[in-house]
């Protein structure tokens, strides 16, 4: 089964070892490359949506995808 490209904030949390609200934090400031934060004024959403690409994420760790 192909693993999906994106992963959600929860999911990259665990990976990382941290909470969710850091993940959002750290890409929303730029400091995290492997994701995108849309904001909620772009996207008509009630709060900001984030887009974490797996490949990045296995990258930025260090791992193979």
């Amino acid at each position: 089964m192909k693993e999906k490209e994106t992963l959600t904030v929860p999911e990259a949390a665990a990976i990382l070892g941290c909470t969710p609200q850091a993940v959002r934090e750290r890409i929303r400031r730029g400091v995290w490359k492997f994701g995108e934060c849309l904001p909620k004024a772009k996207t008509g959403n009630s709060c900001d949506t984030f887009v974490i690409y797996r490949r990045k994420l296995y990258r930025h760790i260090g791992r193979d995808v």
